[in-house]
């Protein structure tokens, strides 16, 4: 079974090549998921969480307040590595877990790691490649503000809060760049898919 890491920043389309290649047959284990989980109530990331940023992030069901959250976290890059480092740990184990009962079914051409901040543990250690899916700015932020209803503003603090395209493309094997229709971009992850599964 072949595991191929797929990440990106947001708006750059990485969720639509991970939906073609869903289509293909591969598994994906979207990192996004596995962190929303950990970080719910009584979640093992949770108590954490909340220990370092205070009762003011957690909503009046007793969850998260994500919407509070983000506004600590994109404001200061410090805080953000905090969330990242408590939360990684748990989602990097859990990753694994998943992967390894893959492994054991043992008729799975390929699990895609689907993860938008690449990291050593459960993602390079995991991967037997790595695709960067990247877009220009001026794109990413047209297309999140669309999908999010958010201003420019808060769309381009969002994507100064993550890795640039360059730093994405210099961790991957393989950068898909996603700057037209779904169809060119459904090519291009056909062809890189063969060349994947293939060597």
């Amino acid at each position: 079974m072949k595991i191929l890491g797929v990440t990106g920043g947001s708006g750059t389309g990485k969720t639509v090549v991970c939906r073609i290649l869903k289509e293909q047959g591969g598994k994906i284990i979207d990192a996004d998921v596995v962190s929303k989980k950990m970080q719910q109530k009584d979640g093992p990331a949770y108590h954490e969480i909340v220990a370092y940023f205070g009762p003011g992030i957690v909503g009046a069901d007793g969850e998260l307040d994500r919407k509070a959250l983000g506004a600590i976290v994109f404001n200061d890059r410090g805080k953000m590595q905090v969330l990242n480092s408590i939360v990684h740990k748990y989602v990097s184990a859990e990753m694994k877990r998943r992967v390894e009962g893959y492994r054991e079914q043992g008729d799975i051409p390929f699990v895609v790691l689907d993860v938008p901040i690449p990291i050593e543990d459960g993602f390079f250690d995991t991967c037997n490649t790595v695709w960067a899916v990247v877009a220009n700015d001026d794109l990413r932020i047209s297309r999140l503000m669309k999908r999010m209803m958010i201003s420019e503003a808060e769309a381009v603090k969002r994507i100064a809060a993550q890795m640039s395209n360059r730093e994405y493309s210099d961790l991957a094997d393989c950068v898909i760049e996603n700057e037209g229709d779904v169809e060119e971009l459904k090519k291009l992850v056909l062809f890189e898919l063969r060349r994947f599964l293939e060597f």
